[in-house]
């Protein structure tokens, strides 16, 4: 029984340091073209690809890592890497503000009537190839493989 007037002993409290570290876009840039030249050439999912690229990021940074949208936001123009997607139709909703794909934001695309109106077909990103019309194309798979210097794949 402690005395009177006496603290009880401090917890022990665990270690609060960082997790994660945050490593730095060209980090990422440069360990993502080192896994599409190496021997595993494509990935056919961004779930693989993610593992991968914090497999070779750790290796400098034990507490490296990387979110999807940020990885598919550096993929996008990255050359030598191309970012394949897969899109599924769903019923219309809402008018998206930003790109599912890589987060930039979107532009409507415009259509002139024969009366000279103009009029929203659909949306567009202004980075990467994505758009959209009434129903909505939803990304549900990413493919990461290798690229030329232009976009094309290698020969």
């Amino acid at each position: 029984m402690p005395e009177k007037g006496a603290t009880a002993a401090p917890r022990d409290e665990a270690w609060t340091g960082p997790r994660f570290r945050r490593p730095a876009d060209d980090e990422v840039r440069r360990a993502a073209r080192r896994l599409v030249r190496g021997s595993k050439a494509a990935f056919s999912s961004q779930a693989e690809f993610r593992s991968a690229l914090i497999a070779s990021l750790r290796r400098d940074e034990p507490l490296a890592t990387v979110g999807g949208l940020r990885m598919r936001r550096l993929l996008v123009q990255l050359p030598g890497v191309r970012l394949t997607v897969r899109y599924r139709e769903r019923a219309a909703a809402p008018p998206l503000t930003a790109c599912p794909v890589c987060g930039a934001p979107l532009k409507a695309i415009r259509n002139r009537t024969l009366g000279g109106d103009s009029i929203v077909l659909g949306q567009q990103c202004t980075r990467c190839s994505y758009w959209t019309h009434r129903s909505r194309r939803v990304p549900v798979r990413y493919l990461i493989s290798s690229a030329g210097i232009d976009g094309h794949p290698l020969r």
